[in-house]
């Protein structure tokens, strides 16, 4: 989204590389999302609509949305390589600029921004390891490098992501062999570990998003404060923004 690009710098040059790998960060998660409402599409057809008859018009098969779970999750690796792309733009970029930093990094834990963000900008308050896995490494090694290692934790997702198409795909192989019912049991009995798999996949998608943010909201706030353009926790007037939690 527009609002979780990175503004590391005192001009707009950076911000269309920034906006882009942002909106590819947004895309892969909402890939595996919707995958998952194929299956959950998948699953419902496979038990004849059993007690949300009036709730789910669903006219296609088990099959076939089993299906476009599966393309949806391939998607979205192709998307998390665009995601390594979109890194490796946005840092080139920053040197064509000749953006090497922010002065202020180095002290971003006398900001307490943490304290400040929770219950304003963060609801209802940041998970701890990723928050303090970006605040550690802007401290110690500034901006550029702290882009990098994010880089480098978003390749996490593929390994995860693989065994789940492969997971996805024996839980296609079931239902052409032992039909939508014979699918749905194997999910639910166990037999098929597609629970697993996706949590796997899912929990670590949630933490990137919110690591993402997170530093989102730390580099721009070492940018305004640089720059004498205010902070996050005021709004447009210079008001402070009102807690909300």
């Amino acid at each position: 989204m527009g609002g979780q690009n990175h503004q590391p710098t005192s001009s707009v040059t950076l911000i269309a590389p920034s906006a882009w790998l942002s909106q590819k960060i947004g895309d892969g998660f909402s890939e595996v999302l919707q995958a998952n409402s194929q299956l959950e599409n998948a699953i419902i057809v496979g038990v004849n609509h059993l007690h949300v008859e009036d709730l789910a018009s669903l006219e296609d098969s088990s099959e076939s949305y089993l299906s476009n779970a599966i393309a949806l999750v391939r998607r979205s690796l192709e998307t998390e390589a665009s995601i390594q792309t979109g890194f490796e733009n946005l840092l080139a970029a920053a040197d064509k600029e000749n953006y090497r930093g922010n002065p202020l990094a180095s002290r971003v834990r006398d900001f307490d921004l943490r304290e400040q963000f929770n219950g304003r900008l963060v609801l209802p308050s940041a998970n701890q390891n990723a928050w303090e896995a970006i605040v550690d490494r802007v401290e110690s090694t500034n901006i550029l490098a702290t882009l990098r290692w994010e880089a480098s934790e978003f390749e996490k997702l593929r390994e995860p992501t693989v065994e789940l198409v492969q997971v996805l795909e024996a839980c296609l192989e079931r239902l052409r062999s032992d039909g939508p019912r014979g699918f749905v049991e194997a999910i639910e009995c166990n037999d098929i570990p597609l629970r697993q798999s996706y949590a796997r996949v899912f929990s670590l998608w949630n933490y990137l998003h919110a690591m993402f943010l997170y530093s989102t909201l730390v580099m721009t706030e070492l940018f305004y404060r640089t720059n004498s353009f205010g902070s996050l926790l005021t709004d447009s007037d210079g008001q402070d923004s009102q807690r909300t939690a």
